[in-house]
């Protein structure tokens, strides 16, 4: 199968899985939980892994043990693991801090234990809130569209698609997109999806490490969820601006090509 057809197949087949999972969910107007609503969001982030996991198999099946051990890949540096865990507390941080000396917008800071609370929400984004879909788009369909352009453009190729795929969640019932602004959303995510192809290039294409990011991004903004009870929509264009001023960073410092200092690009 090309890359081409196989990326056509791949887009087609996780819509199909998440999009009919969420749809569900929206005409039902069923908030998940341990529930049959739960059943159905889960199924609906799971769908790039497993559009994945299914044409790897179909294509190679010893591709498979590949992207298993990419996903198992944790011997990069530590301070990869640093990039991946405060990123995304270094932009939340610099938003709240704004925040409250441009606009007088405080947030209440959390006792001590609310570490635990904070590792808690790490692992739960990690596995089910959001990380393991970095085996669909970073572990199967980043490297293959790198394949025929430069790590940039297939970044943003990426990112815009992965961002389309997030549409029914602005109407599904207890979803986090029902409260974002449309526009800042998908800014933010193409953003960090320039980010999230420098950190899988400059690892060797370790989807762990991808995987940790998005879920460490998850629960940032979840904390911030906690602690404030909503999220205004100034912080989240503050927060989404932050985020591209970071991508154009890693741009300008690592170039179009790799978005790393790695020889090639990961592919």
């Amino acid at each position: 199968m090309t890359h081409r057809r196989s990326l056509l197949t791949f887009v087609v087949l996780t819509f199909l899985i998440s999009w009919i999972a969420w749809g569900m969910l929206a005409i039902l107007g069923t908030e998940p939980g341990i529930n049959l609503g739960g059943v159905l969001w889960l199924l609906g982030g799971l769908g790039p892994p497993i559009a994945a996991v299914v044409l790897v198999q179909r294509e190679d099946g010893p591709l498979l043990r590949e992207l298993f051990a990419r996903l198992l890949q944790w011997r990069v540096g530590w301070r990869w693991y640093a990039v991946a865990l405060l990123f995304p507390g270094a932009v939340v941080s610099m938003t709240l801090f704004l925040d409250s000396q441009v606009r007088g917008l405080t947030t209440p800071i959390p006792d001590p234990e609310f570490v635990l609370v904070f590792i808690g929400l790490l692992i739960a984004s990690s596995i089910i809130g959001g990380g393991l879909e970095e085996i669909g788009w970073r572990g199967f369909m980043l490297p293959r569209v790198q394949a025929s352009f430069g790590a940039l453009t297939a970044s943003i190729v990426v990112g815009v698609i992965w961002m389309l795929w997030h549409a029914p969640l602005f109407v599904v019932p207890g979803a986090v997109q029902t409260d974002f602004p449309v526009l800042p959303f998908v800014m933010q995510g193409i953003a960090l999806a320039v980010v999230f192809t420098w950190v899988y290039n400059s690892t060797r294409g370790s989807v762990l490490l991808v995987v940790v990011l998005h879920g460490a991004f998850n629960a940032w903004l979840s904390t911030v969820w906690l602690l404030r009870e909503d999220m205004d929509p100034i912080t989240i264009w503050v927060m989404a601006v932050l985020v591209c001023l970071v991508a154009i960073g890693v741009v300008v410092v690592y170039g179009t090509e790799h978005l790393s200092r790695m020889d090639r690009q990961v592919a």
